[in-house]
């Protein structure tokens, strides 16, 4: 359980203080994100060829064209954005073209 564990250096930028672990070393939010997106492999736009830009908010990393500004979701991504809005409190409906 997280609230019981001692705070420690975060072991990639020793800056932040966190009881997170990730990969069984100590790793702050900002170090994993920066983590899991450089493993993820660059990605063309399937509208227009640009190379996508990887952006990240309540850590769910999307995939985003700087041209046409269309997004492009993993699987899993979409179930994690209906998860985080429900955490939120914000109602999430299903749009279909």
């Amino acid at each position: 359980m997280n609230w019981f564990k001692k705070k420690k250096d975060c072991s990639h930028c020793k800056k932040n203080q966190t009881k997170r672990d990730f990969e069984n070393e100590p790793t702050c939010a900002e170090c994993q994100m920066k983590i899991l997106k450089g493993r993820e492999s660059n990605r063309i736009c399937p509208v227009d060829g640009a190379t996508l830009l990887k952006e990240e908010n309540n850590q769910i990393i999307i995939d985003r064209c700087p041209n046409c500004n269309g997004v492009w979701l993993d699987a899993g991504e979409i179930d994690a954005i209906k998860e985080a809005a429900h955490s939120e409190g914000l109602a999430v409906g299903m749009v279909v073209f």
